[in-house]
């Protein structure tokens, strides 16, 4: 039977979107009080051209990168497929990864640097060495899946692993639509202000995340998609009615708008002037939408490092 090619397409690009989305089991080993996750498709990303253009800025030859990659087995270019990071809100996170991982070679390599292996239900710690009573951790779950943070958050996630603990609600429905189209992404359905809050050092700056603008955002999510031609970057806040809705849409082209104001006083504002003016915001009911689509070679020069200010010659003037 000869199945029409339209099927094949639409069959591959169905595939394709359920592979964008984030894996489940790294989704169920974060913990059940979270309040913002974000993810990167490293492998999707690696492929497009703008990860090849970060690839080859990456110090390759560097001596302790070399090292580390024939010491472990583990080499973050092409073995690590996927990350997702997550964070309750109050100074805890926690990262887990996928991909290939020689679990004995790296827990040797990691004693030999002189780190501290303790066995936890079956499963190996790492605990860092860098800094006595230190208490970042990494656990090997196996050979596919990682898992970093304070040790307590890791054997956390071991337990839930072992017992087979799920992660749903809202928070883990935004993450699988916002994954699914993007190959970085973030989400969060906690207010802004109420996770911001206290989180910031600059007194006035803190004030601000408490004003009535960033209280009227319930929920945010955005990613960014890297294609074959640039990059697109798409955000939304959900807000408590049409009305916040539309003042942050307009609040939000203020902002672009002093950014292009101000990009002739140094190479670092021009940069971020050419980010506002590709910026879209709009506004449907209570959701304000923001689209932002770059070329590959403007995203390229955005990441290009400034050149250095020309120096004075301290010749006088006669």
């Amino acid at each position: 039977m000869k199945i029409p090619s339209a099927t094949i397409l639409g069959t591959l690009l169905a595939a394709a979107t359920a592979m964008a989305a984030v894996d489940p089991g790294l989704l169920n080993l974060v913990m059940p009080e979270a309040k913002i996750l974000s993810g990167v498709q490293v492998a999707q990303s690696q492929a497009s051209p703008f990860g090849q253009y970060l690839l080859s800025q990456m110090q390759i030859n560097d001596e302790g990168f070399q090292k580390f990659v024939a010491a472990t087995g583990f080499d973050p270019r092409h073995d690590l497929n996927e990350i997702l990071a997550a964070t309750n809100g109050d100074h805890r996170a926690l990262v887990v990864g996928q991909g290939v991982f020689q679990v004995d070679r790296i827990l040797a390599a990691a004693a030999a640097e002189g780190a501290a292996v303790t066995n936890y239900r079956g499963i190996d710690i790492v605990t860092s060495p860098d800094k006595p009573g230190s208490t970042g951790s990494i656990a090997l779950l196996d050979a596919s899946t990682a898992v970093m943070g304070d040790t307590d958050a890791v054997k956390a996630a071991i337990d839930r692993r072992i017992a087979g603990t799920s992660f749903s609600g809202s928070l883990a429905d935004k993450a699988k639509e916002v994954s699914a189209v993007n190959d970085a992404w973030f989400a969060t359905v906690t207010p802004l202000s109420d996770f911001l809050n206290g989180k910031v050092a600059n007194p006035n700056l803190n004030g601000m995340t408490q004003g009535n603008l960033l209280q009227a955002v319930l929920q945010a999510s955005g990613g960014v998609k890297f294609g074959s031609a640039g990059v697109t970057i798409s955000g939304e806040a959900v807000t408590r009615s049409d009305k916040d809705a539309q003042s942050l849409v307009d609040v939000m082209k203020f902002l672009a708008s002093l950014v292009q104001m101000n990009k002739d006083k140094d190479p670092l504002a021009a940069k971020a002037a050419s980010l506002a003016d590709a910026a879209k915001f709009t506004a449907d009911g209570p959701v304000m939408h923001l689209t932002m689509s770059l070329p590959e070679q403007q995203i390229e020069q955005l990441f290009m490092p400034l050149a250095p200010k020309p120096r004075r010659t301290g010749v006088a003037l006669r």
